[in-house]
């Protein structure tokens, strides 16, 4: 199928309903980070941009644009941003877990699904191992990562994708380590997609993310029983930060969130 004609079959099985999207962008990133890729949702009536959220250092949540909005059944969308974007993933997650707190006490939002670019979506990873029943939070159904770095930064050049989704890296660095002794925190009706670039056959990587990074947690959430699904994306426009730019990408997240 074109890539016309697969966006044209997407747009069509489309289901619009309130549950809110938030996207989160990675390290050094902001507001606009998720931007593009927001926009093209909303220009293809996927979904809809409602709200742009920030969180400061302190953890004090800002709005900007229409702080009454309603939620209503267009898939709504929210772009959250830290302005400490620099800081650890532990951070991160801290301060996700304030933004969701404010949506779920101030909005009246009791689920939603994540969409983390880079360290978005590892701190997303660890948000949900870290708070599994707080009260103040919303549920999360659905996650999203693109070019995640699970298994930090080590390369392998020789271990497939079949085998890296089988029995997880071979090499395993600390953080993913940490993950593993969380991973039992998990809500066991989460649902993932995992989502990684290949700029070649001969780079098992996005150019800055390793495939067996992006893809590192698959065999952790498979073991543990977490549905779980992968998608790798091939070429030049598989690198790193094209990875949020590329409607490729655009078509696996709106199937897998709103389908």
């Amino acid at each position: 199928m074109g890539q016309t004609s697969k966006v044209a079959a997407v747009t069509q099985k489309i289901k619009k309903e309130k549950i809110p999207t938030v996207f989160i962008h990675g390290y050094s990133g902001n507001n606009n980070t998720m931007k593009s890729m927001t926009n093209r949702f909303e220009k293809s009536n996927h979904a809809k941009n409602v709200m742009e959220m920030t969180v400061s250092s302190e953890g004090e949540v800002s709005i900007s644009g229409n702080k009454k909005v309603t939620f209503e059944a267009n898939n709504p969308m929210i772009r959250l941003a830290y302005d400490e974007n620099k800081t650890h993933q532990w951070d991160q997650a801290s301060w996700l877990k304030e933004a969701l707190a404010v949506l779920k006490k101030d909005y009246g939002v009791e689920e939603v699904n994540l969409v983390g670019f880079s360290m978005g979506g590892i701190s997303s990873f660890l948000y949900l191992e870290s708070y599994p029943s707080d009260q103040t939070q919303p549920k999360v159904n659905k996650v999203v990562s693109i070019g995640a770095p699970f298994n930090e930064f080590i390369e392998d050049k020789e271990q497939t994708r079949e085998d890296i989704e089988a029995n997880g890296p071979r090499q395993i660095s600390p953080q993913l380590t940490n993950y593993q002794e969380l991973v039992t925190n998990l809500d066991p009706e989460l649902k993932f997609l995992l989502i990684a670039g290949q700029i070649s056959e001969n780079d098992k990587s996005d150019g800055t993310v390793p495939l067996n990074s992006s893809l590192g947690i698959y065999a952790l959430l498979k073991e543990k029983k977490i549905e779980v699904q992968s998608e790798v994306i091939y070429g030049v426009n598989a690198d790193h930060s094209s990875l949020r730019k590329n409607e490729e990408v655009d078509d696996y997240v709106a199937e897998f969130l709103w389908q």
